[in-house]
């Protein structure tokens, strides 16, 4: 499947992304600080437009403009503690915002805007209620801060919310700024759990009328088509603490009638590219200030960056000298992760993941790009290449997304790329969402085709099958899926090495490293501290897996091969193994044909099977200990799979044979491999490998004499007329 078949998905149905605003020959003026002050001055001393509507109106509809009258006014009256920071929330500057006694959405907030939903995540307690007074703001209704239990679980509520009030006297009429209350249940509770704030309870219904202000609401959600001077007046205006109905007034003036008509869709212009570019390069800016720190620490870290034509910096990779190390013993095998972005200006981040001998995931590297487009993923591949020494993976798994298929088959066409199968099916759910509810089972049982078939006939067999019994042969994105199944369904993979991809987490989106961390959008700083992170945590596991080397692990059997296999593999790699030889024991073995096919029947379940079925075959070779299954789960991951192990038991066999033994899984081959990796840096005089290549051996040899005090004396004496001896060469060799 080429890349290009990519752009055959349905019309409509594909992501669109907003494209940046390009430069244009029009500048507009900046408005000057006086002549904003001015305007400003002029336009708040007229009154308010008296015009209404003669004649009379029902009951009903002077309600509803009562209703609409404390909506307007409650939104410029937010209680105080709307814009408090709260101590125990997360870090982060509202400043922006600038709301004081007034609430005004942020933009951002105003472009994400939707109705709330349990478990829905959150840095800060101030952005989960500026998403929600965002919500009440456009649906015609106000939302303040109610009860909270321990500052750690707060309700947002309709400020309708409570007991009403009985009048005394029915003929009194009510004050204008006076509040009917009506007991409204509607409300959201956000609770702080692991340093988040997440909506955990969602009542979205009223028991009164929802009255939005249609001016308010279009004055608003028209933010995107304002050229930049109207925004950065709007802001003036916001900080000025001027009162929202009195806002619309000054540019309905200012524009002679503004009405409920939205603005009008102008041409992005060369402030609005140049104002939106450079808090980019900001952000850019501030990190590559923090990887020179980092560096300054950190003689192994390295990073790259991308430049465009004015030699403005867009994009950085960076990773450090033990990832580059083990990507040159494990780098046979990669995932690539972009869903995540950063939340200022939805920069792409993106994490490349590699697995290690004990069958762990390490960062190889990551980076902050410009742009998800095929150049930019391209410029990311080609620098990760560069960076690791020209060494190409022989497979990559990464999201569905057609310019990195192509910018991988322009970097790297030899090499088998394939998309996360989770990801595809993820992704079909959100855009015929409704198409497989009146479906009923489809989603369940195309997840189960995907996972279950073992030949590619089987599949397209059962594709056909399903397609007419669920009336969807017509739907043109399952027509889609069906054109680009060669790049997504396992079985076209079967015989390719992609190691442990269901247990290691593909099936949650590939965010292996940073979805317990971090949120889909979130801070350049957050992406860095998780990344610095994972690496001190990578240090300490590979520490622990050392100190496992050599101990022996306990059986759960008395079988021979079950003790030959603990003392070759990894601990990590011989429990994965061990749970093998534990799921032989549940099937029977039938003989086919004599000596050379067996069908293996599973007479007993066991938890979280691969496959859900019943009946495997196996294809012996007499003589030659070949064994083929149909599950190939050998070619994928490297290690035998239960059926083949109950052939062993069949046959005697009390080892596993030389040829199912994959090196890399070994208790060995790493440090036969760091030591041809320290011949080739120490060829290549790359000072960062060989600082991390000592680093190793000196904690290496730590591990061994820290236990022992007088050994610890005889290394650090020996140690110091080591370095003091090469401090006196170094001398020499200057003078």
């Amino acid at each position: 499947m080429s890349a290009s078949e990519l752009s055959k998905e349905p019309v409509g149905k594909q992501s669109m992304r907003e494209g940046r605003p390009q430069k244009t020959d029009d500048i507009y003026q900046e408005i000057s600080s006086d002549s904003v002050e001015k305007i400003t001055d002029e336009l708040l001393v007229d009154e308010l437009d008296k015009g209404t509507n003669s004649g009379d109106h029902s009951l009903q509809q002077d309600e509803e403009q009562n209703q609409l009258r404390d909506n307007v006014e409650t939104n410029e009256m937010v209680s105080n503690n709307t814009s408090e920071s709260d101590s125990d929330s997360s870090s982060g500057s509202d400043s922006d915002s600038g709301l004081g006694k007034y609430f005004y959405p942020k933009f951002e907030e105003l472009e994400t805007a939707r109705k709330p939903e349990s478990g829905m995540k959150f840095q800060t307690l101030e952005d989960a209620h500026g998403f929600y007074n965002t919500y009440a703001l456009l649906n015609g209704f106000v939302a303040k801060r109610g009860s909270n239990y321990r500052r750690k679980k707060y309700h947002l509520e309709c400020n309708r919310s409570g007991k009403p009030t009985l009048t005394q006297d029915p003929d009194k009429k009510r004050k204008r700024n006076a509040l009917e209350k009506t007991n409204c249940q509607a409300k959201v509770i956000v609770k702080l759990t692991k340093g988040q704030w997440e909506f955990t309870t969602v009542r979205n219904e009223h028991n009164h009328p929802l009255c939005p202000n249609p001016s308010l609401t279009n004055f608003f959600l028209s933010h995107k088509h304002m050229p930049m001077e109207e925004k950065s007046f709007l802001k003036v205006l916001q900080q000025s603490r001027i009162p929202p109905n009195k806002v619309m007034k000054i540019f309905r003036r200012m524009r002679s009638s503004f009405g409920n008509i939205p603005f009008k869709k102008k041409d992005a212009t060369n402030l609005q590219y140049e104002e939106q570019h450079r808090t980019e390069i900001s952000d850019v800016e501030r990190t590559l200030k923090h990887f020179k720190q980092l560096e300054l620490r950190n003689p192994c870290f390295f990073y790259t960056k991308q430049t465009d034509e004015d030699n403005i910096v867009c994009s950085i990779l960076w990773t450090d000298a033990r990832s580059r190390m083990d990507y040159e013993i494990f780098g046979d095998f990669i995932l690539v992760d972009t869903t995540y972005t950063t939340n200022r200006h939805n920069l792409p981040f993106a994490t490349i993941i590699g697995i290690n001998n004990h069958g762990r995931s390490f960062l190889v590297g990551c980076a902050l790009l410009h742009d998800e487009k095929a150049e930019t993923l391209k410029w990311m591949f080609q620098t990760l290449l560069q960076t690791m020494g020209g060494k190409i993976p022989g497979s990559i798994i990464t999201n569905q997304d057609e310019a990195m298929a192509k910018a991988i088959v322009e970097v790297m066409p030899q090499v088998r790329h394939k998309f996360c199968k989770w990801d595809v099916m993820e992704k079909a759910h959100e855009r015929i969402a409704a198409f497989m509810s009146a479906r009923g089972n489809i989603k369940a049982e195309l997840d189960s085709l995907a996972d279950n078939s073992l030949t590619e006939t089987e599949y397209e067999e059962g594709w056909n099958s399903l397609m007419p019994r669920y009336d969807a042969s017509e739907n043109e994105y399952l027509q889609f899926m069906w054109r680009i199944r060669k790049i997504w369904v396992p079985v076209y993979f079967r015989h390719d090495f992609y190691p442990f991809v269901r247990s290691l987490g593909c099936g949650e989106g590939m965010n292996l490293l940073f979805k317990d961390s971090v949120l889909p959008k979130d801070s350049i700083e957050k992406f860095i501290e998780r990344y610095e992170e994972i690496q001190k945590k990578t240090i300490k596991t590979d520490d622990e897996d050392r100190q496992q080397t050599g101990t022996v692990p306990s059986c759960f059997s008395l079988q021979p091969i079950e003790k030959h296999a603990s003392n070759i593999y990894t601990r990590q790699i011989f429990l994965k193994i061990q749970r093998e030889l534990l799921h032989s024991t549940a099937f029977n073995v039938q003989e086919v044909q004599k000596g050379a096919v067996y069908r293996l029947e599973k007479v007993f379940n066991y938890e979280n099977p691969e496959f859900d079925r019943k009946y495997f075959e196996v294809l012996v070779e007499p003589g030659s200990n070949a064994f083929v299954c149909q599950c190939a789960k050998f070619a994928r991951d490297g290690i035998l799979y239960c059926h083949i192990f109950r052939l062993f038991t069949q046959f005697g066999i009390t080892e596993i044979p030389g040829q199912y033994i994959v090196p890399r899984w070994t208790d060995k081959f790493k440090e036969e491999k760091e030591k041809q990796y320290m011949e080739k840096c120490l060829e290549k005089t790359d000072s960062i490998a060989r600082y991390a290549m000592l680093m190793s051996k000196m904690a290496d040899l730590g591990k061994r004499i820290c236990g022992d005090g007088a050994k610890c004396n005889t290394f650090m004496l020996e140690f110091d007329n080591i370095q003091e001896k090469l401090m006196s060469e170094g001398e020499s060799s200057q003078q």
